[in-house]
C-alpha cells in the first residue's frame, strides 16, 4: 500500500468512525427522533432502538482503531463491511413485508451504502482486482457518468422542473416508479465514481494532499447528493411540493461543490509524478463529469428548457 493510499484510508475510516458514533449517541440518547423524522408510528419499546445506537456507536470505536492502525485493520473492516451489507439486505426484507416505509432509504444509503466501495477497496488492496479496479477508474467514471446524463434526458426529466405543471411531474413519478427510481440510483452510482475517480487522481500528484482534499470535497458534495436523491427516490410523489424544493436544493449544494473543485487551480505538469494518469482520465475529469458542469439534475433540467433568462 502506497502512503498516498494509506493516508486516504486513514481518512476514510476516521470519518467512518465520526459518523457512528454521532449516530449511535443520536440513536441511544433520542431513540424517538428516528421514527418522529421518517414519520413512523413511535416503537412500543424505544430502548431497543437506543440498545441498537449503542452497538452502533461501539463500531465507530472499532473504526477509530482502524484509522489508527491500518496494518491491523483487516478484520474490523471486513466485520463492518459485512455488517453493511446485511443491514440493507435485512431492510428490503423489511420494506417488502411493509414493516419499514420506502422512505428509510436515506437511512440505508448513509450508513451502508456509501461505504461499500472504500471498504472494499482496502480488503482488496495489494491484489490483482485492486490494480484492475484502479486502472479502469477513470473509465468508470466517464461511462457512469454519461450513462446518468443519458438516463436524465430519456428517462428523469418527465419528473423534474422542466415539466411546467407539478401536477404533470406528479402523475409522470406515479405512473413509472420503478424507472424513476432506478434513474436516479444510477445517478447516484455515477456520483459515487466521481469520488472514486479524484482518490485515483490524487495518487498522481507530487502533493498528494490536494488529492485527500478532492475527495473531502468531493464525499461531502456526495452526501449532500445522497440525502437529495434519497427523497426523490424513496419519498416522492409524496408531499411532492416540500420535498423537491428540499431534495434540489440539496442537489444543488453537491453542484456547488463540484464546481469549486473544477475551478480550483490544477497543478502544473511539473507538480504530477512521472508516473502520469491515462489519457482516458481526461474525459473522466473534464466532460463527462456531472458534478464539474452544469448536468447536475435541478441545472441540467434547466438547459433542457433553454437558456436562463
Amino acid at each position: 500500500m502506497t502512503p498516498y493510499r494509506a493516508r486516504l484510508y486513514r481518512l476514510i475510516f476516521a470519518a467512518a468512525a465520526a459518523y457512528n458514533i454521532a449516530f449511535g449517541l443520536w440513536a441511544a440518547l433520542t431513540p424517538l427522533s428516528f421514527f418522529a423524522f421518517f414519520d413512523l408510528a413511535p416503537p412500543l419499546y424505544p430502548s431497543i432502538w437506543a440498545c441498537l445506537g449503542m452497538v452502533i456507536g461501539l463500531y465507530g470505536v472499532g473504526y477509530g482503531y482502524a484509522a489508527a492502525r491500518l496494518e491491523r485493520a483487516g478484520l474490523f473492516v471486513a466485520i463492518g463491511l459485512l455488517g453493511k451489507v446485511l443491514g440493507p439486505a435485512g431492510w428490503i426484507l423489511a420494506v417488502s413485508r411493509g414493516e419499514w416505509p420506502v422512505r428509510t432509504l436515506t437511512l440505508i444509503l448513509f450508513n451502508d451504502v456509501i461505504w461499500w466501495l472504500p471498504f472494499s477497496l482496502f480488503l482488496l488492496d495489494g491484489t490483482r482486482v485492486a490494480a484492475t479496479l484502479r486502472r479502469l477508474a477513470p473509465v468508470v467514471c466517464a461511462a457512469a457518468n454519461l450513462f446518468g446524463i443519458v438516463v436524465m434526458a430519456a428517462v428523469l426529466r418527465f419528473g423534474t422542473e422542466i415539466v411546467t405543471l407539478p401536477a404533470d411531474r406528479i402523475a409522470y413519478i406515479t405512473a413509472h416508479p420503478v424507472l424513476w427510481r432506478a434513474g436516479w440510483c444510477v445517478w447516484i452510482a455515477a456520483g459515487v465514481s466521481l469520488v472514486a475517480f479524484y482518490a485515483w487522481w490524487g495518487g498522481f500528484l507530487e502533493q498528494p494532499q490536494w488529492g485527500l482534499a478532492a475527495v473531502v470535497i468531493a464525499a461531502v458534495g456526495l452526501s449532500c447528493d445522497f440525502a437529495g436523491e434519497s427523497i426523490l427516490i424513496a419519498w416522492l410523489p409524496r408531499d411532492y411540493e416540500r420535498l423537491a424544493r428540499a431534495a434540489t436544493l440539496l442537489s444543488g449544494a453537491s453542484a456547488r461543490l463540484g464546481r469549486a473543485l473544477a475551478l480550483k487551480r490544477r497543478p502544473s505538469r511539473g507538480k504530477m509524478r512521472s508516473s502520469n494518469p491515462p489519457a482516458s482520465a481526461t474525459l473522466a475529469s473534464t466532460g463527462t463529469s456531472r458534478r464539474q458542469s452544469d448536468d447536475h439534475s435541478s441545472e441540467i433540467t434547466r438547459s433542457f428548457a433553454g437558456p436562463p433568462g
